[in-house]
């Protein structure tokens, strides 16, 4: 693991030498100086305080002249950078004290500290320039720590090094010392982390080592789960205290292992250690140690060589984005092959692939031509059908909902008249998209033509849908796989709410489809809000890049007053200042924690009370557990919820892709895999559990789920989600995102819900439904809304997610957070996808293999009419 630090305080940064006293206790080593700013200053081999004081304090150690120009008090001293051994290693070395393991682990630090040494920038601010300078010079100072803090006075083994990097390098272009510019480093510690480790493991192959890749990462094989656990003492600990407090991000685990940590044991020296591990071990345990000890040669692997890698990596990255970042795509090749290739072998396997990759503002960013395909397709079949079909109805038309606004009117006056295959409205979140959708769908009906109404989930189309009067509303995946559905849509229109959900793989069958069966499709949404998991910004896509004209809804009609402006604002772009217009309504509580989600949770039941509708919205899993207690404990406090408190066993998703599915390396004895497809050996909606004697189906992983076992209290009252579709004991469908309040339970311990129904309590598809997260919660309106927004959502938080989150309500949104000022700056960045063709507009030869696609659709698209042609000759020479 690698982790990067900034240290605001020069007496803490010389903290890093203070231990200096108790070296000679062997836990930790001699700091050594490294890197070509150190160097320039003179500075080699081991660290020394006095040296060491004098750069954290901004003075040359030589000559105590001041070294950058900035001085300011609060300046960033520097930044550590601090890289972690998987468990197994440290443990090998701490008990065979085997040299050659140690000098591995520091190789493989210094080689990747180089790298980004190489990488290190100045700001350049002079001559009305504003940007960055790669200056490819560090001063950092490297210490390396053989143990974990203590646990009862006794530490773990726990091999690691801190580089304290100075925050000063130097300019050659402008012959200075400047503060160095760290922002890029830390966004690629992922990429940066993957090459310490290809260092690493390509070391201790050289040794002989057998290695294993697991779900977290890798271990050196011939140490069991079991064994491994035995010296995580502290990893457990802070776990423990993590989970106790919600606490899920990696960045706040180790912020309270820092404040949790006992003091380093100085009375035992690393003989005694040894001697205290050794006796941790069972006979079995210290015979695999043995067979360690003398580096046998490895036996064959799972792991991948690089072109395979990059087969993986490109499979699981661009299953979600059209566009990553290049290192992101090195850094998952590198993880795959576990040290059988180098950096510069996977940079030049993707030079030599169909990846495409072009610099964005000093970042490079990669596509493949596949993705780009897709979306030429896409453009190509919306622009290819403009003022091809006669329009839907006619302009004269009267419209029968006499209070639709200008603005809802004129776009169904744009799918009655637009004589385009694909018709786009884009509508603000409250703006009345549902109501034009039932004028326009009336109006196209009177005029002989079938509508087919979709939405990407059962929520959305069985649910919300079908309660606005769309009867026979459907899912889009519902659509792509029912041949019956598709015949019934032969020459009519296809309308799908929420399009923006829908990934470019996925609108690429609807518009197949459309074009086999001769439908006309109108795509309703709003790019402004969430987009799909999949890959792809469709609506981008076709508004940007294929021309087509759009209606556009504006004007909301869920809010009203104060409320409608800021939620206006909110969808204008204007994010600051829709947040100050709901602080300036008192809207925006900043609550300290121990008092917040217990305010939230009381005005949630008064207004349940109340009989409001309401909805509790937060960014994150972990951050709405804990709302949801405090709301189950206000419900029961009130006599909402029963004290027959069940212990309901549940299945959890593993966000897995598919190209992770089929890796053995990425799952955990106990994960459970459901077949929701027939594979070879497994009938659709078999479960088998990984551990327990048969070897996971890794070919088959298109066909099955990962879920992880877990539990659930429930009582009779209780709200509470389906987060999977199947069928009750009774027969009864369960829709996924269905929510069901519970009545009771039978004697055998089932689930006995408010309408009569009877669920197994081995469904395990099962969450409260109390809190959603706002991807869960578009589409939803209610009275009030509460939003649960700590600094604990701060990577889940965007612009979007905040819009999503803020408009669901119709009278009033409160929202709960630790920091008003932390989170009017967290909800500015955006999490809208980059498109392929976005990405690699205006470049000559991307241009090229453009207008190659292109003509691939057409020559396509040729063949296909061909094939309709001759069908229909056969169809008639038949009649």
């Amino acid at each position: 693991m690698l982790r990067i630090v900034p240290t605001q305080s020069a007496a803490q940064a010389k903290g890093y030498y203070s231990h200096s006293d108790y070296y000679s206790e062997g836990q930790e080593l001699d700091g050594v100086w490294r890197g070509r700013a150190a160097e320039r200053l003179g500075l080699a081999g081991q660290v020394e305080k006095g040296q060491f004081d004098a750069l954290c304090d901004n003075r040359n150690p030589t000559t105590g002249e001041q070294v950058t120009a900035s001085h300011r008090a609060n300046r960033t001293v520097g930044y550590d950078f601090n890289f972690h051994a998987p468990k197994s290693l440290s443990l090998l070395h701490a008990v065979t004290d085997d040299p050659a393991l140690l000098r591995a682990f520091q190789d493989a630090v210094d080689e990747t500290m180089r790298r980004i040494e190489a990488d290190m920038q100045a700001r350049v601010r002079k001559g009305y320039q504003y940007q960055d300078r790669t200056t490819g010079e560090m001063v950092w100072a490297r210490f390396d720590h053989l143990t974990a803090r203590p646990i009862g006075g006794i530490p773990d083994p726990h091999l690691h090094s801190h580089c304290f990097v100075m925050n000063m390098t130097f300019d050659r272009d402008e012959g200075e010392w400047k503060a160095g510019q760290f922002r890029n480093l830390k966004r690629d510690a992922p990429y940066y982390q993957a090459v310490f480790h290809a260092n690493l493991t390509a070391r201790l192959r050289d040794l002989g080592l057998p290695l294993e890749k697991t779900p977290d990462g890798w271990e050196v094989q011939g140490f069991s789960r079991t064994t491994l656990e035995k010296f995580s003492r502290r990893t457990k600990q802070i776990e423990e205290l993590a989970s106790a407090r919600g606490i899920t991000d990696a960045e706040e685990k180790a912020a309270l292992g820092a404040k949790t940590r006992e003091g380093k044991s100085k009375h035992l020296t690393m003989s005694d250690l040894r001697r205290l591990w050794s006796d941790r071990l069972d006979p079995s345990e210290r015979g695999a140690v043995e067979k360690l000890r003398v580096h046998p040669a490895p036996s064959p692997s799972g792991d991948l060589d690089v072109r395979a890698a990059l087969d993986y990596a490109g499979r699981h990255l661009f299953e979600r984005q059209s566009v990553v970042g290049e290192r992101q795509l090195i850094a998952e090749m590198l993880q795959a092959g576990l040290g059988r290739f180098s950096v510069r072998e996977a940079e030049n396997a993707i030079a030599r692939s169909d990846v495409i990759v072009r610099e964005v503002k000093g970042q490079r960013l990669a596509t493949t031509r596949e993705v780009l395909r897709e979306e030429e397709c896409l453009i190509a079949f919306a622009r290819d059908g403009r003022g091809r079909v006669a329009p839907l109805g006619r302009a004269n038309d009267p419209i029968r909902r006499d209070w639709l606004n200008a603005g809802q009117r004129a776009a169904v006056q744009h799918v009655l008249t637009a004589p385009d295959r694909v018709m786009l409205i884009r509508g603000s979140a409250g703006a009345g998209k549902t109501s034009l959708m039932q004028e326009a769908v009336e109006a196209i009906e009177r005029g002989g033509k079938k509508v087919f109404t979709f939405a990407p989930s059962a929520e959305a189309s069985r649910g919300v849908l079908r309660r606005e009067g769309f009867a026979d509303a459907e899912t889009v995946a519902r659509l792509l796989v029912d041949a019956e559905l598709q015949e019934r849509t032969r020459g009519q229109v296809l309308w799908i709410d929420e399009a923006g959900l829908l990934g470019s793989r996925t609108m690429r069958q609807v518009f197949d489809l459309a074009d086999r069966l001769d439908c006309r499709v109108v795509l309703s949404g709003d790019r402004k809000q969430h987009g799909a998991v999949e890959r792809g910004a469709v609506l981008k896509v076709l508004e940007d890049q294929a021309g087509l004209p759009v209606a556009e809804v504006k004007e909301i009609q869920r809010q009203k007053g104060a409320y409608k402006e800021a939620v206006s604002l909110l969808a204008e772009g204007r994010t600051e200042e829709g947040f100050d217009a709901l602080n300036a309504l008192g809207w925006v509580r900043e609550v300290p924690d121990a008092d917040r989600y217990q305010q939230l949770a009381d005005d949630y039941v008064a207004a349940v009370k109340d009989g409001k509708t309401a909805l509790v919205v937060s960014p994150t899993h972990a951050e709405g557990d804990k709302v949801t207690a405090a709301i189950r404990q206000g419900l029961q406090a009130v006599g909402r919820i029963g004290s027959d408190d069940r212990t309901i066993a549940t299945l959890t998703r593993v966000d897995l892709t598919e190209a992770q599915r089929g890796r053995e390396g990425h799952y955990r004895p106990g994960d459970v895999l459901q077949f929701h497809q027939n594979a070879k050996g497994f009938p659709i909606g078999q479960r088998l559990v990984v551990g327990e004697g048969q070897s996971v189906p890794c070919d088959q992983a298109s066909r099955f789920q990962v879920y992880r076992p877990g539990s659930l209290t429930l009582a009779t009252g209780d709200s509470i989600r389906i987060t999977r579709g199947g069928a009750t004991r009774d027969g009864h469908k369960l829709e996924n995102g269905a929510v069901y309040s519970v009545a009771g339970f039978t004697p055998t311990g089932d689930i006995r819900l408010q309408n009569g129904w009877v669920v197994d309590h081995g469904y395990g598809h099962l969450a409260y439904a109390y809190v959603a997260t706002s991807h869960a919660s578009q589409g939803k309106t209610v009275d009030r809304v509460f939003i649960g927004q700590s600094s604990q959502s701060w990577p889940a938080t965007s612009r979007e997610q905040f819009y999503v989150s803020a408009s669901r309500g119709r009278q009033q949104v409160t929202v709960y957070t630790d920091d008003k000022d932390v989170l009017r700056d967290a909800i500015q960045q955006s999490h809208e996808k980059l498109a392929a063709t976005e990405l690699l507009a205006g470049d000559a030869h991307c241009d090229a293999i453009r207008h190659r696609l292109r003509l691939d659709w057409a020559t396509d698209q040729s063949r296909r009419a061909e094939e309709r042609t001759r069908e229909h000759v056969r169809e008639a020479v038949y009649e």
